[in-house]
């Protein structure tokens, strides 16, 4: 059942990420933002053109920080829960980064410098604490955590790396 939830929670998120508000008629940057609950937080910073962010958040003190320099790059985040928060700093071109979150103090950060870099992260449960951090090209890294305190780092670097981190109850 928590395998399903995770699933529904980045099909979403996918979903999601085609949809997007009003356009900046000079960079042509694009926010979209729903919140449900209260004492929900989003603060962002795009400079550059053609930046997507993507912000749903659902519950109670959640809060979302986005930071996008350059082109392309795009971000999503999902969060449903308490006290759930997501960090995404992106400086460079066609970055994309995914962060999911169903649940209680969950975090996640995904931090990308260069071309092209991929990164996603899906929790489900409490406590966890996921980190990315990609600098170069070409690299994706995938984050999924089930149940409950599970933490994971992935550090990239250089060309082309593919990095999966899957852990917690069954």
């Amino acid at each position: 059942m928590k395998f399903r939830n995770l699933i529904a929670v980045l099909a979403v998120s996918a979903s999601v990420f085609s949809i997007v508000g009003a356009a900046d008629a000079q960079s042509r940057n694009r926010v979209s933002v729903n919140q449900a609950g209260y004492a929900n937080e989003v603060g962002g910073r795009q400079a550059g053109y053609r930046n997507q962010m993507i912000i749903d958040q659902y519950g109670q003190r959640q809060w979302v920080t986005v930071l996008q320099d350059g082109t392309g790059n795009g971000t999503t985040v999902y969060q449903e829960g308490v006290r759930n928060g997501a960090l995404v700093d992106q400086y460079g071109n066609a970055n994309s980064a995914v962060i999911g979150q169903n649940g209680r103090n969950l975090d996640a950060a995904s931090v990308q410098t260069g071309y092209r870099n991929e990164a996603g992260i899906a929790q489900i449960g409490r406590n966890h604490t996921a980190t990315t951090i990609q600098s170069g090209s070409y690299n994706t890294a995938g984050v999924i955590q089930v149940g409950n305190g599970q933490n994971a780092t992935v550090r990239q670097s250089g060309r082309g790396n593919v990095t999966l981190v899957i852990q917690g109850e069954h």
